[in-house]
């Protein structure tokens, strides 16, 4: 299952501002995975463990703000729904707030989501575009080496993705990931470069739209290798620190492209 949490809250007192990625990823550890399972939230912590989830920064909606818990992990959508069933405020870094509401349903937020893993695959593979808008909601940036890479390098991008992924869907990219760079071109960008001071220290990102094409040349397992990865892109965020805020995306509906 694939599970897209929103989070909404009303502030009740302390300054939004000072709340960093950080702070959301240590409620998530420290309170509401541990509520579920102190020893699946030890073990998720270590450093070697691939990370089944994303979270986004505190974001501000009118007069609500929201969060977002993403995952392929069964216990974790579980653990946010059984700890919100039963506390009903929270406090991140110096602020207070109340609990709102949480949702899965995307009619209610472009931002949630929750889907069978087979019946996510069965609609990636489906898919007919060879055009589509990704929105780059949350600062992205890539490491190569010692250094970030503020830019949407295609090869870049379909890495991060891929290492993300559970096995059960890897097993459903029938094409070389390496090579899927080739029938991919960048046609469009509407980015802007930004200093990510949203955790500790700071991170040279982009955030914005981009536009993509996939290649006439590309074979049907390469358009559906494309199109699983970029649909996974929407829980797994793109780029480094996704697990802190960075990277959240999503492609855009024809009708906003």
């Amino acid at each position: 299952m694939l599970t897209a949490q929103v989070v909404y809250l009303k502030l009740k007192n302390g300054d939004p501002q000072d709340i960093k990625g950080n702070h959301i990823h240590g409620l998530f550890f420290k309170k509401i995975l541990f509520f579920q399972s102190p020893e699946l939230a030890k073990y998720l912590h270590l450093p070697e463990v691939p990370k089944s989830f994303s979270i986004s920064y505190l974001c501000k909606e009118e007069e609500m703000y929201w969060f977002r818990i993403a995952s392929w992990m069964d216990i974790i959508p579980y653990a946010v729904f059984s700890y919100f069933d039963s506390h009903f405020s929270i406090t991140l870094h110096n602020c207070k707030f109340e609990l709102i509401k949480t949702c899965t349903d995307t009619e209610e937020s472009p931002w949630a989501g929750r889907i069978l893993t087979s019946d996510f695959i069965r609609k990636a593979k489906t898919k007919e575009r060879e055009e589509f808008w990704i929105e780059h909601y949350s600062p992205t940036s890539f490491k190569r080496g010692d250094s970030h890479i503020p830019l949407p390098v295609p090869e870049l991008m379909i890495q991060s993705i891929y290492r993300q992924m559970p096995s059960e869907i890897k097993a459903e990219i029938h094409a070389d990931p390496a090579a899927l760079a080739d029938v991919l071109q960048l046609k469009e960008h509407r980015i802007r470069s930004v200093y990510n001071r949203k955790n500790y220290g700071s991170v040279v990102s982009f955030n914005g739209k981009t536009r993509w094409q996939i290649d006439k040349r590309a074979s049907q397992d390469e358009k559906e290798a494309i199109w699983i990865l970029f649909d996974f892109a929407f829980y797994s965020g793109i780029g480094v620190k996704t697990t802190q805020g960075m990277g959240m995306c999503r492609i855009l509906p024809e009708r906003d492209s």
